[in-house]
């Protein structure tokens, strides 16, 4: 969970009409990566939570890969889904449109 955590709050880039928008905490708040995350030189994978959430990453560096939802609505879809079928303890996700 941390692991989705880190590739979608923190590094999360997702499409708007099309075009790919940084989102994440992390790549705001660093300008450099920034503006190389959107380049086509970083490579990028189809945000599907079982692969971001196995996929190693560096904290101290730049990252080398990200992934891109195709809009928050497949993101949410996809995390509710995934939390559904990987998580084995009592736990429900809600999401409240209303606080976005």
């Amino acid at each position: 969970l941390s692991t989705l955590y880190w590739f979608t709050i923190e590094f999360g880039i997702c499409k708007e009409n099309g075009e790919e928008k940084a989102y994440g905490s992390g790549l705001l708040s660093s300008y450099g990566e920034l503006q190389e995350c959107l380049t086509e030189k970083t490579k990028k994978k189809q945000f599907i939570p079982e692969d971001a959430a196995m996929q190693e990453y560096d904290m101290a560096n730049q990252q080398e890969i990200y992934f891109v939802a195709e809009n928050f609505g497949d993101a949410i879809k996809k995390m509710m889904e995934w939390t559904l079928r990987a998580i084995k303890k009592p736990f429900t996700l809600h999401y409240d449109a209303s606080t976005e």
